[in-house]
């Protein structure tokens, strides 16, 4: 149970890394305007947060409200190139998070 923890959290602490990138280091675009930085905020590092929050708290149900949440966001950065494709990637391992909170009776 902790690997699956320690999983969990390793992919929430790069989503927020590669957010950070994304917003204020981000080599393809020269200047984030507000409105994107709000979306990449509200997208993919809430959901983040609050995926490491569901697995502090072993509650599976705020683990799939945190993967829904940044998932149609997270399929559009995994057709970008670059690093950014990571973000899909992270999302992945939120669902695959879930599905082992499932598999060890976890309900809710």
């Amino acid at each position: 149970m902790k690997y699956i923890k320690l999983i969990g959290y390793m992919a929430s602490a790069a989503t927020l890394v590669l957010s950070v990138i994304l917003i204020w280091l981000n080599p393809y675009f020269e200047g984030m305007d507000k409105v994107s930085m709000y979306i990449t905020l509200g997208m993919l590092m809430l959901p983040g947060i609050v995926f490491a929050i569901g697995l502090f708290l072993h509650r599976s149900s705020i683990l799939l409200i945190s993967f829904i949440w940044s998932f149609p966001y997270s399929m559009y950065m995994l057709l970008t190139p670059g690093i950014f494709l990571m973000f899909g990637i992270t999302n992945f391992v939120y669902l695959l998070c879930f599905v082992l909170f499932r598999i060890n009776k976890i309900k809710y």
